[in-house]
């Protein structure tokens, strides 16, 4: 009867055991799918960050617009119409027809792909001399219609350049789809090190975790 019971006792040990492993193969699985989730969702945001180009977009077309910055009701910075007429750089139909131009030149394909600095020189300059005359054509039509706007020209043409200049300069020698492809690399290999340093009660086996030998 006693031997019996020694071997059932023994059976039940090395089922707890065997729970006991297969519990830890499960959460180490999961926690590893756990980690490697995270690491996507922010390389997944870095990499939006990193190509977006909408702030660009929006602070130059609220430039053509005249709106300024100030606080709302609740103390919050916003963008504000401007009311007075005189500081309306474009009417509707001119912040349209710029913001169509530059549309083209400020986009994630420009910042992905590669230039030399040189390269970038030559189509800044090709592009101020392009709104240039477009708008020396259209002005009246796109609203600078008092001295005051048409004196904003040069400014326009200045900011304008300066700002798209600044996305092509993020892809000097395809610096930026570099920055990417490196950033894919750690978010798929280095994140899998997180848990690399476990705490001392993982290092026990499972005979040791069952029955709280040390």
């Amino acid at each position: 009867m006693a031997e019996d019971q020694e071997q059932l006792t023994q059976s039940d040990i090395n089922d707890l055991i065997q729970r006991a492993s297969t519990a830890e193969t499960k959460s180490a699985e999961l926690t590893q799918a756990m980690s490697s989730l995270s690491a996507e969702r922010t390389d997944s945001n870095f990499l939006h960050h990193q190509i977006s180009t909408q702030e660009l977009l929006e602070k130059l077309e609220h430039f053509y617009r005249g709106d300024f910055q100030g606080e709302n009701s609740l103390g919050d910075m916003v963008w504000k119409n401007q009311e007075n007429k005189e500081l309306v750089t474009f009417n509707e139909f001119g912040v349209t027809s710029i913001m169509d131009i530059i549309a083209r030149y400020i986009d994630k394909n420009t910042i992905l792909s590669n230039y030399t600095e040189k390269r970038i020189y030559e189509i800044i300059r090709d592009i101020g001399n392009d709104l240039i005359l477009f708008i020396l054509c259209n002005y009246e039509q796109m609203g600078m219609d008092t001295h005051f706007k048409k004196t904003k020209f040069r400014l326009i043409i200045t900011t304008t350049s300066h700002t798209i200049e600044s996305c092509y300069r993020r892809a000097i020698d395809g610096k930026t789809m570099e920055e990417l492809n490196q950033s894919k690399v750690v978010g798929q290999f280095g994140g899998n090190n997180i848990q690399q340093n476990p705490q001392q009660e993982r290092n026990l086996n499972p005979v040791q975790r069952v029955f709280g030998f040390k």
